[in-house]
């Protein structure tokens, strides 16, 4: 059995832990070891969890240990798996029981699937992208990786989404649209029209804001 060990001791940490322990292979496949995190006090009130053991600069990944970075910045995600991938760790996906993940569909590396998502057929999520509560991804939709879709969001069928893309809480992108790299969808947004690289849209419908 592997040891899981999640990076990042915050609030998303906290609620990695407790998916881990409802998702799919937990105490089959693998148990929940501990923490990394450069704040030695980041559970001082959280005396159930496990501790923390060290931080992504000083461990050393040993030979049972998989890990999953719980970073919600999404340029530091990428920065800390690079530094533990450059260690040799492998990283170990969490999903939900309860998410339906549809026929032909590909999840990369360290994905996070909350409870009550549903990512139809023929789709695929890039490594280290987190998919929130109750969203829903229609069928052939792209997601790249270090991407971020927060809780009840409704993504159309043959949406193409870039690399570290942010889409907050209860938005809706209709189907055939495109999100460039590093774009971030505002809370409540409704996306009718594709999203250059690097724009910061919002409102319904969704327009550019500074």
């Amino acid at each position: 059995m592997k040891n899981l060990i999640i990076i990042g001791a915050g609030g998303f940490g906290r609620e990695a832990a407790d998916a881990a322990i409802q998702a799919i292979g937990y105490q089959t496949e693998f148990c929940l070891k501990g923490f990394l995190d450069a704040r030695p006090e980041a559970l001082a009130d959280y005396a159930s969890l496990p501790p923390i053991i060290g931080t992504p600069e000083d461990y050393v990944p040993q030979a049972d240990d998989v890990f999953f970075c719980a970073l919600g910045n999404l340029a530091a995600r990428r920065r800390c798996v690079q530094l533990v991938k450059a260690k040799g760790a492998k990283f170990q996906s969490i999903i939900d029981k309860t998410a339906r993940i549809g026929s032909r569909t590909h999840l990369g590396e360290g994905v996070f699937v909350a409870s009550g998502v549903s990512i139809t057929v023929d789709c695929s999520v890039g490594d280290f992208t987190c998919i929130f509560h109750n969203s829903s991804i229609g069928h052939n939709v792209q997601i790249g990786a270090y991407s971020h879709v927060y809780a009840l969001v409704s993504i159309g069928g043959d949406v193409q989404i870039g690399e570290e893309v942010s889409i907050y809480p209860g938005s809706v992108i209709v189907p055939r649209r495109k999100i460039g790299k590093c774009a971030v969808v505002g809370a409540g947004s409704s996306v009718f029209l594709s999203v250059p690289e690097a724009c910061r849209v919002m409102g319904n419908p969704a327009e550019p804001v500074d």
